[in-house]
């Protein structure tokens, strides 16, 4: 469209090596898409469920439309009533789910730390795997801004639905203003409207959990590298570009610890872009900002602990959980230490058996990837673990729908691959996504690895699939 701006362009030279990345990519996808299709016809033919089956196929009716029309640069207001009422209709679910129940796991801790904020007892809480009054823990940020919300609007399930929800819209207005400076304003608003009805991120709205949170910031960070790589050279030295990408680093490793070293992996793309001084420069200015933001939590765990703790005192338990299996047992006695020093303990141990043990560590890594990139169940399964447990008729109401998105977003992401190929174009985008993947996979080795860690991806998939799909459809149209 003549008012979008202009896509920042890959440079031209090494194509074999932009084929290479695209192949790569190409691979993991192709991969992820067998194994959650795989999932998928495994629940159908197991736990086939009329309802689900027939939800799942209103919500991709309802995309196409929806891609149809914003191709043609108008979304009729039914369409998209129709696709903001599915979305709500899944939050509200989602709230009718948590009635009468006793959270667990993490939607638990994140509630106990809010309420401790609101008692003035600060960020503490007891853990019944990992110990009694934990200070750091649990990073910080998502915490805190649940406590600043329930202090204004009340402590109510309702209440944080809304405080999810306001996070979802803002991401996807984010992820649709993304497409638009990328050059596909049809591509960004489908790509958009389709984050925010994503059943997986509407049925855990009614949930205290960080995941909107940690998907809302890589959004941000995704939409400040384009606005940065749109501006003219000299707009591009402005330290405004650095000083929002260093904020919302900081925050995005305030909220998730294990992806706070993603936005380096995705640097290496923009050193290919923009060249080496211009992203050393980049990372310069964002820095004041990054340590901005970082400073007051080192600054407090130094005052409680008299030890410098720069995200967690999570690492070492969590490298040791990666190990799933083989993991080391709590020695004796772990618990009465500090708590930094039962971390330092803890990766001691999970370092030990990486080194006595690599194969089958790498053997538990890849189970945990696999499982984790083939399954959409993360907020399903936040439901499984309350008490009483999600019924088995509401699980299986849910479950195809979750995972047919997943499986459609996964193979839609790979024909977008094929098809870049094919015609020989890039899309930075997809680098991103490859870099992302890198980071999940390099740190694996020290967090435990689930699911929900894989989630900020889903944006990246959906501007790629989203893309694919508005121009095949202006290609058809065009025949």
């Amino acid at each position: 469209m003549p008012n979008d701006p202009p896509a920042p362009l890959l440079p031209r030279t090494a194509p074999r090596l932009l084929r290479l990345a695209d192949g790569v990519l190409l691979g993991g996808l192709a991969l992820m898409t067998l194994a959650a299709t795989a999932v998928l016809t495994v629940a159908l033919y197991e736990r086939f469920n009329a309802f689900s089956l027939a939800a799942l196929v209103v919500w991709l009716l309802t995309m196409t439309l929806i891609a149809r029309q914003a191709l043609a640069g108008r979304i009729d207001w039914r369409a998209l009533l129709a696709l903001v009422l599915l979305s709500l209709l899944m939050r509200w679910w989602s709230v009718q789910l948590t009635m009468g129940v006793e959270l667990r796991v993490d939607p638990m801790n994140y509630t106990n730390l809010a309420t401790a904020v609101l008692d003035w007892r600060g960020l503490i809480v007891d853990d019944v795997q990992y110990g009694r009054d934990l200070r750091a823990y649990f990073p910080p940020l998502y915490p805190l801004l649940l406590a600043g919300w329930w202090a204004l609007f009340g402590v109510s399930a309702w209440a944080t639905l809304a405080m999810n929800t306001l996070t979802d819209a803002i991401a996807a207005w984010a992820l649709a203003d993304t497409g638009r400076r990328l050059g596909n304003r049809a591509a960004g608003l489908l790509a958009g409207l389709a984050y925010f009805a994503w059943p997986a991120f509407a049925l855990g709205a009614g949930l205290p959990q960080k995941e909107a949170l940690t998907v809302l910031l890589g959004v941000l960070l995704l939409r400040g590298l384009v606005i940065w790589l749109n501006a003219d050279p000299a707009g591009a030295r402005r330290w405004r570009h650095g000083l929002w990408l260093g904020l919302w680093w900081g925050m995005l490793a305030l909220t998730q610890a294990g992806l706070a070293v993603a936005p380096a992996f995705v640097a290496l793309v923009l050193i290919w872009q923009r060249g080496f001084a211009a992203t050393l420069r980049l990372g310069l200015t964002a820095l004041p900002a990054l340590l901005a933001v970082l400073l007051p939590w080192w600054l407090r765990n130094w005052l409680v602990f008299d030890a410098f703790v720069p995200l967690t005192t999570a690492s070492g338990f969590m490298a040791n959980s990666a190990l799933v299996h083989i993991r080391a047992p709590f020695p004796p006695g772990i618990f009465d230490l500090p708590e930094p020093e039962r971390s330092e303990v803890m990766g001691e141990l999970a370092r030990g058996i990486l080194l006595s043990n690599p194969v089958g560590a790498a053997g538990e890594y890849a189970r945990s990837m696999a499982w984790g990139f083939a399954f959409e169940e993360a907020s399903l399964a936040r439901y499984r673990h309350t008490v009483p447990a999600i019924s088995v008729d509401n699980h299986a109401r849910l479950e195809v729908l979750l995972q047919g998105t997943w499986a459609a977003l996964l193979a839609s992401a790979t024909l977008a691959t094929v098809e870049r190929l094919r015609r020989g174009l890039t899309d930075p985008v997809a680098l991103y996504t490859l870099a992302l993947l890198a980071a999940i996979g390099l740190t694996n080795v020290w967090f435990e690895f689930g699911e929900r860690h894989r989630l900020i991806l889903t944006p990246f998939l959906l501007l790629l699939a989203a893309g694919f799909w508005t121009g095949w459809l202006k290609r058809k149209t065009q025949r």
